[in-house]
Parts: C-alpha cells; sequence; structure tokens
C-alpha cells in the first residue's frame, strides 16, 4: 500500500504542477487571441487583394505576438510556482525571464532551430528556477540581510542575490548543452521519418490535441513538424499540410470544438454551458477554441479527454479517403489555420463545393462523438444525489446546479482556490490598517502573592483605537502562511522590551507563543533562537500540543537548544490537544499552563478531581504548573494546593501596555 500512496501523491502533485502551467497559459490568451486575428485578417486581406502594405502589416505583427509567447508563458508561469512556492513572484519571475532571453539571443546564431523549441524551453525553465530558487532561498550562506528597515522589495532582491546568481548559471549552462546537442541533429532527417500521407496527419493531430489537454499550445510546440508536413506536401503533390489540417481537421480548434459547440446547443439545457457555447462560436469559425478549452474546461478534464482526442483523428481519416477516392478536391492552395471555416476549405481545394459539405460532415461526426459527453455532463448537472444512512435513518442530500458539472473539474478547484485568495487579500488589506503591538498578561503565584512573569501576547487596534481581537487576525494570518513571521516578529519585540526593563533595573521573565509553523520549519526555529537568546534565559516560549502531534523530532530538538541558554518551556492549553500525556515524557518541559476550560469546570465535582489528576500528574514529573483563566476566589479556592503553582487570569490582572507592568510588579512584590 505505501508504494500506491506514494504514487498517488506523485500524480497529485504532477496534477498540482500542471494547474500552474495551465494557469499560466490563460495569461497567454490575449496574444494568441490577437496573433490569430491578425493573420486571419491578414489571409482575407490577401485573398481580395486588398491593401498588400496593411496585409504585410499584420502578418509582421503576427510574426512578433509569436516570438513573445514563449518569454510571456516563462514570466506568468514563473511568477505563479513563486508564489505558491512562497517566493517573491517579481524578482524570480524576472530572473526566469533573464534565463530565456539571454539563452535566445546567444543560441539564435548557432542554432538554426531554437525558435522552434523556445515555448519548451519557456515552459521548462520556470519548474526548474523556482524549484533551483526554493532549495537555495533563505539558507542562511545565501541570506544577504534579514533587515527589514529597508522594507520587504529591498530585502527578497538583496537575498536572491546569490541563488539567482547559482540558478542563473545552472540554467544558462543546461540550455546551452541542450542547444549544443541539438547543433548535432538532423532535424530533417528526423521529420523525414513522418510520412506526409494520413499516418502523418493522425500523427500531428494527435499530438496537437494531447499537448493542448494539459494546457501546452499544440501548434507552435509542433511547429517543425506542420513545416515539415508544408515541404513534403509541395515537393510530393500530397494534400496533407496546413491547409488540409484546418479545413477538415481542427474544425474550431484543437480537438474540432466547433463539434463540441454545436453538440452543447443541440443536447444541452444547461445555461452555464449554453452560455459558454454562445461566446466561443465568433472565434471558433477562426479556429480558435482556447475559450472553451479554459472554460468548459476541457484541459485536464478527464471526462472530456477522449472525444478530444478521437474527433480529429476521425476527421483525418475520414477526410484523407474522401480526398484519396476523388469526391473532393485535394486542398494544395496554401490556406493558414485560423482562416474562416467554409472559405478555408473552399479556397484550399480551389472553388470545389464538395469541400465545404465533407466539412459539415466531419462536424456532423463530431457531434455525435460528443454528444454523449454532453448528455452525461447535462444529466449530472440536474440529477440530485442522496446518499441514505440506514443505521442512522438520515439521508446526505447533494444539490447541486452547476456544481456537480464542475465537481471534479480542475479550473473548479482554481475557481475556489482564487476567491479565496481574493477573499485573503481583503483581509490583509484591513490587517495593514492595523497597528500591532504586545501586552503583557502577569502571572502571580497567588500563595505568597508575588509576581513570577507574564505573558507577551499580540494586539492590534484599528485607526479609529478600537481594539481587534486576536481571534478574528490570527486565523487571517495562520491561512495566508504568515504565522512564521509573525512569530519572529513577537520575538523581536519582546527581546527589546526585555532590553528596556533590563536598563531600568528590572528582571522580567517573558513568555512568548511559538506556532507549529516555526516549530517544523528549522531555519525559523533557529532565527527565534538566535534572538530570544540575547535574553539570557528571560525569555521562554509556550508551545501548544498541535505543534508536537507531527514532526515529535523537530520539536525536540528546539527544545533542547532553548533549554541550552536557560530558557523554559511551557506546554500551552494543556489537555486540550493531541494526548499530551504519551508526549511529555519525551519533550523535557520545564511547565505545563492548564486551559482555562478545566478551571471552568471547578463549579462540578467531576471538573475538581480532573484538576487534581493533573496536579497530581505534574508533580510526579516535577513540572511547573500554570493556571489560565482564574477569574474568581472560588475558582482559586478550588484548585489542589498540593504543589505551587502560579495563576494568569484576570483574578488579578487583564493584559497590560509594558509601561503598567512596573507598577503591577511594585504592587505585587515581584519575586527576583
Amino acid at each position: 500500500m505505501a508504494p500506491f500512496k506514494s504514487f498517488k501523491k506523485l500524480i497529485a502533485d504532477v496534477l498540482h504542477e500542471l494547474q500552474s502551467l495551465r494557469e499560466a497559459m490563460i495569461w497567454t490568451l490575449p496574444c494568441v487571441l490577437m496573433s490569430a486575428i491578425f493573420i486571419a485578417t491578414a489571409y482575407v486581406l490577401e485573398v481580395l487583394q486588398v491593401s498588400p502594405d496593411f496585409v504585410a502589416v499584420l502578418e509582421g505583427l503576427n510574426a512578433s505576438i509569436s516570438k513573445l509567447i514563449p518569454l510571456i508563458v516563462t514570466a506568468s508561469l514563473t511568477y505563479i510556482l513563486s508564489i505558491k512556492k512562497r517566493l517573491p513572484p517579481m524578482p524570480v519571475a524576472i530572473l526566469a525571464l533573464s534565463c530565456i532571453l539571454v539563452i535566445y539571443l546567444d543560441a539564435s546564431g548557432h542554432f538554426q532551430s531554437i525558435a522552434s523549441f523556445m515555448l519548451l524551453i519557456g515552459m521548462m525553465i520556470p519548474f526548474v528556477t523556482v524549484g533551483l530558487v526554493k532549495l537555495l532561498y533563505e539558507k542562511k550562506w545565501t541570506m544577504l540581510t534579514s533587515n527589514e528597515l529597508a522594507g520587504s522589495n529591498v530585502k527578497n532582491a538583496l537575498n536572491l542575490t546569490i541563488p539567482g546568481v547559482v540558478v542563473f548559471l545552472t540554467v544558462f549552462l543546461g540550455l546551452k548543452f541542450f542547444v549544443y546537442l541539438g547543433s548535432f541533429v538532423d532535424h530533417s532527417n528526423v521529420l523525414g521519418s513522418v510520412s506526409v500521407s494520413y499516418p502523418g496527419a493522425m500523427l500531428y493531430a494527435f499530438l496537437n490535441s494531447f499537448l493542448w489537454f494539459f494546457g501546452v499550445h499544440g501548434a507552435n510546440v509542433l511547429q517543425p513538424l506542420m513545416a515539415h508536413l508544408n515541404e513534403m506536401s509541395l515537393a510530393s503533390g500530397g494534400f496533407v499540410n496546413e491547409s488540409f489540417l484546418g479545413a477538415f481537421v481542427f474544425i474550431g480548434g484543437s480537438g474540432s470544438t466547433l463539434s463540441l459547440i454545436l453538440a452543447i446547443f443541440i443536447f444541452s439545457k444547461n445555461k452555464t454551458l449554453r452560455l459558454l457555447s454562445y461566446a466561443s462560436v465568433p472565434i471558433a469559425l477562426l479556429n480558435i477554441n482556447e475559450l472553451l478549452l479554459f472554460g468548459l474546461p476541457i484541459i485536464l478534464n478527464p471526462r472530456m479527454m477522449v472525444p478530444f482526442l478521437a474527433v480529429p483523428l476521425v476527421n483525418v481519416l475520414v477526410s484523407f479517403f474522401a480526398i484519396h477516392w476523388g469526391w473532393v478536391s485535394p486542398p494544395d492552395a496554401q490556406v493558414p489555420l485560423n482562416a474562416l471555416l467554409g472559405l478555408n476549405a473552399y479556397l484550399a481545394t480551389h472553388h470545389d463545393l464538395n469541400a465545404i459539405l465533407l466539412q459539415l460532415f466531419n462536424i456532423a461526426l463530431g457531434i455525435a462523438i460528443y454528444s454523449r459527453f454532453v448528455k452525461k455532463m447535462d444529466d449530472e448537472s440536474r440529477v440530485v444525489k442522496n446518499i441514505h444512512l440506514k443505521s442512522l435513518d438520515m439521508t446526505y442530500t447533494h444539490i447541486n446546479e452547476e456544481a456537480t458539472l464542475f465537481s471534479y473539474d480542475p479550473v473548479s478547484a482554481t475557481n475556489q482556490l482564487r476567491g479565496k485568495l481574493a477573499q485573503q487579500k481583503r483581509h490583509m488589506e484591513y490587517l495593514a490598517g492595523l497597528e500591532f503591538y504586545l501586552e503583557y498578561q502577569p502571572q502571580v503565584t497567588p500563595h505568597n502573592k508575588q509576581f513570577v512573569g507574564c505573558e507577551a501576547l499580540l494586539r492590534a487596534k484599528n485607526q479609529q483605537g478600537e481594539a481587534v481581537m486576536p481571534y478574528i487576525f490570527l486565523p487571517w494570518f495562520e491561512a495566508a502562511g504568515m504565522m512564521k513571521s509573525i512569530d519572529l516578529w513577537v520575538a523581536d519585540a519582546a527581546v527589546k522590551q526585555d532590553e528596556s526593563w533590563q536598563k531600568s533595573g528590572m528582571r522580567v521573565a517573558i513568555k512568548i507563543n511559538i506556532s507549529s509553523d516555526t516549530l517544523m520549519d528549522k531555519a525559523s526555529t533557529d532565527l527565534i533562537i538566535e534572538k530570544i537568546s540575547k535574553a539570557q534565559g528571560r525569555i521562554s516560549i509556550e508551545i501548544v500540543e498541535q505543534s508536537f502531534s507531527d514532526g515529535l523530532e523537530n520539536v525536540v530538538a528546539a527544545i533542547e537548544r532553548i533549554q541550552a541558554f536557560g530558557a523554559k518551556v511551557y506546554i500551552d492549553d494543556f489537555g486540550t490537544g493531541y494526548s499530551s500525556l504519551s508526549y511529555l515524557n519525551l519533550l523535557n518541559a520545564d511547565a505545563i499552563k492548564i486551559d482555562r476550560s478545566f478551571v471552568l469546570g471547578l463549579s462540578h465535582p467531576e471538573g475538581e478531581k480532573v484538576m487534581a489528576g493533573i496536579f497530581n500528574f505534574a508533580e510526579a514529573l516535577g513540572l511547573d504548573v500554570v493556571v489560565e483563566g482564574v477569574e474568581t476566589e472560588d475558582q482559586l479556592a478550588k484548585i489542589p494546593q498540593n504543589i505551587p503553582f502560579a495563576v494568569q487570569g484576570w483574578l488579578y490582572s487583564k493584559a497590560l501596555p509594558a509601561d503598567k507592568i512596573p507598577a503591577f510588579i511594585q504592587q505585587f512584590s515581584a519575586a527576583r
């Protein structure tokens, strides 16, 4: 089972990375559509013999945009991957873009076919660049600064210098080697084995659709194969060429999706599908279907893979034999892939009306193939799925509208993620307007009324001076993956406050909370330890039980290093987490903080017994005890007295600003 789970995880990781590629290709849509419209318009004007100069301008624009597509893919894919890997996206994207620009400029003079492979290179560079940067970024030896005074942009740029040099040289040398190997390959011989009869067309049709299914622009990647088919068609008098593929195979774009559009019109009542199809019609008439590919979606949609690959292959066979048997004239006139449907078949075959009939027949065949899949999507979008739980006599009803249609399509997950990110952005914009600071809640030993320390608590207030509760902003920070940064900020602020109190002659024991995110990350733990070690044991840490539910070895190692310079480790919210009794003997913690819920339970005899059991347990292990949430003398009276303990609660004080702590210490005769 373990190898199977590993394989499933590998597949999931690959699909996750491919989602990034799909997102990046979406960002190229405006350029792709512009390029297709330019070349289609140029062809129509050329046929009509109108404005040759303007035709040349449009063809030049198309060529320029085509050259830019690999660069755009590199930049956008790197940006997306950087965000997912929590790296500074803009500097890393610029780094990847620099790599592809340099290799393109360097190689173009030595390797004639490099332009044909630029899209593949442009897709590979981001994965390599982001992977290497992630490996090197924030390593101690690569960090030039940890200072935030100059701003995060300056810090990120400086700390990317060394990783950037390493990554750039690695990518550049790797691509140079790739180009060097390519210079020994005789591409004409490689492509020469590809037949210009229907096997060549089948190969192109399959590869183009297969690449597009994974979000890769098939026409760009297969440009060398298309050029070979065109050349061989001219040389041998064959007809398997760009005109053949555009007129009779890719009718509506890769996958022959005009058939899918019409199948949706005929067989689907789903308003969302029909609306998307209506919007796709105008560009589908130019064999452009990116809107449908990404919007339906077809890309990375397992349900649509079979018809998307099958329809073009069926079109190849039907069209080849129709032409071979003389029913339709050979399409030997040069017509671009993005010429207007109907017109492209008519012109490519030198005005043979049967070519239009063949095109319509292929569209009808495609509708028949796609119809089954459209009906299934439509049925699933309207079905109410009920699951009866017999032993509980309950029924789970999964009522859906379009939700079922997209329930296991990758785009739905992407849309949900996009919504979450937009919500997170709004939260972050709100948090950016808050002022964050620390307050300190005193801890007192009730048997002699002595102050023994305090817990540093993160607080915030808005621009109107109103308090914003931690339960509001902490989940947002956690969702944004910023808890490590928050812990570092709290540690910094606590160290500065310790220095201030030291200068005024006070020794105050401070406890700060460390999240599980920080404890699981060795680099962050190292920084925390480096900061609080300056306090020489006056600053201790509190960890919640969730922190050691996984990665126990990391936690134990961190605790040992913290205790090495005299600081203590407290288990916070004791008894509310993950089987803490089984872990305490391994953790070698110094103290436990009993959660407020146990204090509230003291109003019942059972609650008093539980509290007594915890105290006996702490006594047996030699652990110090802090009881949180004590608010009344009655609660205090019910707490066992068999071992000394401290209280942190409103009975003695709420959390106080730092400047109020000296007065509190004086009132409670601070212990040394």
